[in-house]
């Protein structure tokens, strides 16, 4: 049976709000380019490489910015990721109730994981959640893929992979899975309606 696997970030939780973002940069005391510096330094976080603290004063480093107060930082980043795509929630508990084998496959540094299985229940109905930041290598990392494909008991030739992030879907196809830009859920019908 054909297993299916979604990314969390702009797939089943909403990307970050203007008003969320804006929240960051207020606590960071910055404007909208700090963006740029967070996605560079995000791999090494995602992976698990860097703490919550040393992520942010990389950031802080890197962008020249004041010092500031790092836990603030931290709760506002994670207010601002955390926020479900109600239409694709409900689509994937459908999907499990008829039968099909669903899991995630996410970059999530670990306490941002571990804060998303507290607040997300919905995560415990999946066959698994492979999380960047508990396996120590972010997508679009094969071995990211590897790690989550083998966790759901699968294998790649049956395993199709969403994700809203070109450069990750073409990762996934190189390692072999069948992967769909993710472009709402109409995305996701295509495939099991098939």
């Amino acid at each position: 049976m054909t297993s299916l696997l979604f990314d969390l970030d702009g797939v089943l939780l909403r990307p970050k709000t203007v008003a969320g973002k804006r929240r960051v940069e207020q606590v960071i005391g910055t404007d909208d380019h700090i963006w740029e510096t967070y996605e560079d330094l995000r791999p090494a976080y995602d992976a698990a490489d860097v703490s919550d603290e040393r992520f942010w004063r990389q950031v802080q480093l890197r962008a020249d910015l004041d010092p500031f107060d790092y836990s603030e930082a931290i709760v506002a980043d994670w207010e601002a990721s955390l926020h479900e795509n109600t239409e694709m929630v409900e689509l994937v508990t459908w999907l499990i109730d008829e039968g099909w084998r669903c899991g995630v496959l996410a970059n999530m540094p670990p306490g941002l994981g571990e804060r998303a299985r507290e607040n997300l229940s919905w995560l415990g109905k999946l066959e698994a959640v492979t999380l960047s930041g508990d396996i120590g290598v972010a997508k679009p990392d094969r071995r990211a893929f590897a790690v989550g494909v083998d966790a759901m008991g699968a294998s790649a030739k049956d395993t199709v992979f969403f994700d809203d992030r070109p450069d990750y879907v073409a990762a996934a196809e190189e390692f072999g899975l069948r992967a769909v830009l993710f472009e709402g859920p109409q995305s996701v019908l295509e495939v099991v309606q098939a």
